[in-house]
């Protein structure tokens, strides 16, 4: 019906619509011929050579160089024996403010030229590479080499086709509003969410990025899928330039399912800190719409709704892991609770003949699906929380719809992550990772003091853990005061026996609600018995040593309390009481000035960031080395070349992605090794080029692969990593999935029309 109306609205017939498609039209064509223009390059050969011993700071190596606008690569050819002591950036004191953005990079005795971009946005006769020396080794640069790329242009090209299809949008809103009006209730859920969503996104709408102590992590799996992509992976398992192009796998234990997204704006040639701030946005709008959505159905109430998700979307705890510890990933996976809390709401509050239990399951199929692909931890939590919720309602899951629906969403949700859920499963239990050997980490000491749950107002802290510091010049890491005050006043309306006499599920979800909201603030506390727990068996050993911190059981401990303060409003409204107005003034006044304090915090105590390209930060740090094969030896690893016995001459060696090609020489008469600068997991293959031949690979002291050549040989070696077959099949499995919900959705459109023109 909905685009039956739009085409009825005949807008190609309007001139509005022409102007735009024709404007648009003219700067796609002028994107496009550009893109397919030539690029250029320039060639400086120069010699500097840097006095040992002697520290300098941004000494003027090639200077004069004139630029138009555009993405260049910048290639400084050098020679050193020591990694880390340079650094080579641009200047430009002539382009305006913004005008050129770089960060530079680090210079390596491996690699004998750096590799990064720049962008220019103003054309310039006096730009300049400069190289910072910390005095350590000798450092020669030898030449210069600058290279025009077409990222300005398709990074233009995604920009106007999305103010130009936002321009076309609008309008189309415009006609359609014009020829059939929209109610208020409708248009006050869109004014409302959007306003939330921008709220929610205003600490992403300056140049930099606020300096989290994950945000780096996080910006490396962004950029780990975008190398991944580029090399000619799909989907990107391994990515091949972290750990200093040693490749890490990452991708197989922490599912970068959503991080494609920014990994592509950053393949079009939008910077490090513009891609990972458009996916925080869209992140925002998503959580505001799904809270909105799901809540609203829960209580039966649009306006409900929309304070839920304000509530939620600008909760103290979602802010804090999302913004000010950069923690993008559990950030992420707060967006799915709603979808799962509406789906067990569903299953558990429905009769056994009731249709709505059966739609239980598609919300809970697309929750659960998206807590395993964006945060294995949260998940972990979350299914603790579930199964204590079937235990709780076990006479109801016996029930057949229930059941059913259940079952339906379970594997709905096993069945689109199967493509990461068996490559997870195949490493974690044949791969000797170091996650697998952390079970003497303690958390109790990392549990929040009882105050701390209702820090409300945002001041300047520390990101260590909370037993170290007590609440000295903390964080308001916990849930917040208003809904620490909602369940407060929903446990008292509760003892005093208000709503006795309510029969309604609302009432059940409320009270469930609740008690695990309290449940949950409970085991964020540094007075729960974690390390007795620990103590109890390995499993349980290794299971709470992976938490890490137990203020994770905030996520679910705020959907919680959002619930049991959505119940109070829906309450308030029903009855008629003078309660809701002013609980809406309490809601919009304590959100409001948390916020205001947040901004303030932020603009005035937060280190800010600037990152443009990967090369700013570096390709070495990966966290806790969680998924390095145990035993590895970290501080070791840097860009090297292969290192062979005595008999073993190198002639080559490049690397692409994965793929890496070798030639050389065994003179010896016994098999010899090659160990090369590529961490060995399972999947690597070594190849004889010539005949095809499979030559032996093996662990070497480091965990390296270690490349066995034959006696008297030479030639030429291809490595690459080959996914296993029974990956391939759960990749299958879940495009067979997606193929099946698609399916059924078109069913339940074409069974709908056919019910409307019957």
């Amino acid at each position: 019906m909905l685009f039956n109306r739009i085409r009825s609205l005949s807008l190609h017939t309007k001139i509005s619509f022409r102007l735009i498609v024709l404007l648009l039209s003219l700067l796609c064509a002028f994107c496009i011929w550009r893109i397919a223009m030539p690029c250029e390059s320039l060639q400086m050969d120069k010699y500097y050579y840097f006095e040992s011993g002697t520290p300098t700071s941004d000494t003027v190596v090639f200077d004069q160089i004139a630029l138009k606008p555009g993405v260049y690569e910048i290639r400084l050819q050098y020679e050193t024996d020591t990694d880390l002591v340079g650094m080579c950036s641009l200047k430009d004191g002539t382009v305006f403010t913004g005008g050129l953005l770089t960060n530079g990079e680090h210079l390596y005795s491996a690699l004998h030229e750096t590799s990064y971009n720049a962008w220019l946005y103003e054309s310039t006769e006096a730009l300049e590479v400069t190289v910072s020396y910390g005095g350590e080794g000798n450092l020669v640069v030898t030449g210069l080499t600058v290279v025009e790329t077409n990222l300005l242009w398709t990074k233009l090209l995604a920009v106007f086709l999305f103010w130009g299809l936002a321009a076309l949008a609008v309008l189309t809103f415009y006609c359609y509003q014009q020829k059939y009006p929209l109610s208020e209730n409708q248009k006050k859920v869109f004014f409302f969410c959007t306003v939330i969503g921008f709220i929610a996104s205003i600490p992403y709408l300056h140049e930099g990025l606020i300096g989290g102590a994950d945000l780096t992590y996080h910006l490396q799996r962004i950029e780990g899928v975008k190398d991944g992509l580029l090399g000619g992976q799909f989907p990107v398992r391994l990515e091949p330039r972290w750990v200093y192009d040693h490749g890490y796998a990452n991708g197989i234990f922490y599912c970068n399912a959503l991080l494609y997204f920014p990994a592509l704006l950053r393949m079009i040639g939008f910077t490090v800190t513009e891609s990972y701030s458009i996916y925080c946005i869209v992140l925002n709008f998503a959580t505001v719409w799904i809270a909105w959505f799901c809540f609203g159905r829960m209580f039966g109430d649009d306006t409900i709704g929309l304070l839920c998700s304000g509530l939620y979307t600008l909760s103290v705890f979602r802010i804090y892991k999302l913004v000010i510890t950069g923690a993008m990933g559990e950030g992420s996976a707060y967006t799915f609770f709603p979808l799962i809390a509406y789906g067990l709401y569903l299953a558990f509050t429905a009769d056994s003949d009731a249709k709505r239990s059966q739609k239980a399951w598609l919300p809970l199929a697309i929750g659960y699906a998206g807590l395993i692909q964006t945060h294995v931890l949260t998940c972990e939590i979350t299914a603790f929380l579930t199964i204590l919720i079937c235990l709780v309602f076990i006479r109801k899951i016996f029930r057949l719809p229930v059941f059913w629906a259940l079952c339906k969403g379970a594997l709905a949700a096993l069945g689109l992550s199967m493509w990461y859920l068996i490559p997870f499963l195949d490493y974690y239990l044949t791969q000797d990772v170091h996650i697998r050997h952390i079970s003497a980490r303690t958390i109790q000491d990392r549990g929040l003091l009882l105050p701390q749950l209702a820090f409300q107002f945002w001041r300047s802290g520390l990101n260590t853990p909370q037993g170290d510091n007590g609440m000295q010049y903390s964080h308001p890491v916990g849930v917040g005061l208003i809904l620490i005050i909602g369940l407060l006043v929903f446990a008292a309306m509760a003892f005093s026996g208000v709503w006795l006499n309510v029969r309604d599920n609302r009432k059940k979800l409320a009270c469930t609600a609740a008690a695990f909201g309290a449940l949950l603030l409970l085991m964020s506390l540094n007075r729960f018995p974690w390390d007795q727990i620990q103590n109890i068996h390995p499993a349980a050993a290794s299971l709470v040593s992976s938490l890490q911190f137990p203020n994770r059981f905030l996520g679910w401990g705020t959907a919680c309390l959002v619930i049991v303060c959505g119940f109070l409003f829906w309450y308030w409204k029903h009855n008629g009481s003078v309660l809701f107005p002013m609980s809406i003034v309490v809601l919009v006044v304590g959100i409001a000035t948390s916020y205001v304090f947040l901004m303030d915090s932020v603009d005035r105590e937060q280190d800010y960031l600037e990152l443009y390209n990967q090369e700013s930060m570096g390709f070495g740090y990966v966290s806790g080395a969680e998924y390095l094969i145990e035993g590895t030896d970290q501080s070791l690893l840097t860009f090297a070349d292969p290192e062979g016995e005595d008999a073993v001459t190198i002639c080559s060696y490049e690397k692409r992605g994965l793929r890496a090609e070798l030639v050389c020489a065994n003179s010896a008469g016994h098999v010899s090794y090659v160990d090369l600068p590529i961490l060995l997991y399972k999947g690597y293959r070594a190849t004889d080029i010539a005949t095809g031949t499979p030559l032996t690979i093996d662990d070497s002291d480091n965990h390296k692969l270690r490349l066995w050549l034959p006696a008297a040989w030479e030639g030429s070696v291809s490595i690459e990593f080959i996914e296993p077959l029974h990956w391939r099949l759960g990749e299958l499995i879940t495009l067979l999935t997606i193929t099946g919900l698609i399916g059924l959705h078109a069913a339940e459109i074409i069974k709908r029309r056919r019910y409307l023109h019957a």
